[in-house]
């Protein structure tokens, strides 16, 4: 591996739990802030942070998944998304479905650009011809 490829994987390793952090970080504090507002119904009487939860990791995976060749952080981007939808967060998992369902598409795409050699190497066990 070289140094441009530590440097991106680096970069996705940072935006994975960045997005991860800061994602769990807001469905705490708003979550809390619902659950305490005099008009919040429901009436379920259960909380939502489970399903907020998982559908913040399932939009996680589905970011860092743009950009790699592979469908499966996307895919478990998508599961994810559908769980917390039937699990209560109706809103935010039919958004995190989406956009795996979005950059599923990106990174077979723009995959192969992303990470130059990585997708020769994968699909066709060859590399690319340095160019000059």
């Amino acid at each position: 591996m070289n140094g441009y490829q530590r440097l991106v994987v680096s970069v996705l390793v940072i935006l994975f739990f960045a997005v991860l952090g800061g994602g769990l970080l807001l469905v705490a504090v708003f979550g809390a802030r619902a659950a305490s507002s005099p008009d919040h119904g429901g009436g379920q009487g259960r909380s939502l942070f489970p399903a907020r939860a998982l559908c913040v990791v399932g939009m996680s995976f589905a970011v860092v998944g743009a950009f790699f060749v592979s469908i499966a952080t996307d895919v478990l981007g998508m599961v994810l998304g559908m769980v917390g939808y039937f699990l209560g967060a109706c809103v935010l998992g039919s958004m995190v479905v989406i956009l795996s369902i979005a950059t599923l598409l990106i990174g077979l795409l723009v995959g192969p650009a992303a990470l130059p050699g990585s997708y020769d190497q994968q699909m066709h066990g060859t590399e690319r011809p340095a160019s000059d």
